[in-house]
């Protein structure tokens, strides 16, 4: 062998390569996800200013915009781990969604059990923009993710089983 590297170090290297490869489609996946999730949250915004004025329109626009940032944030930090260490993906993807869950859920409460939103058609605007925006990522993301075919674990090189 001419190569003064050793055959673990060229094995590393390559699977280093393949998580590179692996975070940078996954941060754009995220990107579309999250824009797809914002288009969805201004025309909720724009539906409710025109149906029931500028603080309806404001409630769909902090629920979505709420969604969009905490899905955005958590997936991308999944991504991040799965690339550095993917034994530790699904306990990271667990603990995350978990996350999410709390923070939006706390988020949502503190907003309706305050003053901010205090009518009715405010607070369905901010409900439905938030299950807008929720069912917008997901599809999207599923949709994204199937397409563009990001390894989630390294396959043998070299025809090894």
């Amino acid at each position: 062998m001419t190569d003064s590297r050793q055959a673990t170090d060229m094995t590393t290297e390559g699977s280093v390569t393949i998580r590179r490869n692996s975070l940078a489609r996954g941060l754009r996946i995220v990107v579309r996800a999250g824009a797809l999730t914002v288009l969805a949250g201004a025309a909720a915004t724009v539906v409710a200013a025109l149906v029931h004025g500028p603080t309806a329109a404001g409630a769909a626009a902090v629920g979505a915009g709420l969604v969009a940032l905490v899905v955005s944030f958590g997936t991308l930090s999944m991504h991040v781990v799965a690339s550095a260490m993917p034994t530790a993906s699904l306990l990271v993807a667990l603990l995350t969604y978990v996350t999410q869950l709390a923070i939006v859920l706390m988020v949502f409460l503190a907003i309706t059990r305050g003053d901010l939103f205090s009518s009715t058609q405010e607070r369905a605007w901010l409900a439905g923009s938030m299950v807008l925006a929720t069912l917008v990522w997901t599809v999207s993301h599923l949709v994204l993710t199937a397409r563009e075919r990001v390894p989630y674990f390294d396959l043998p090189t070299g025809g090894e089983a």
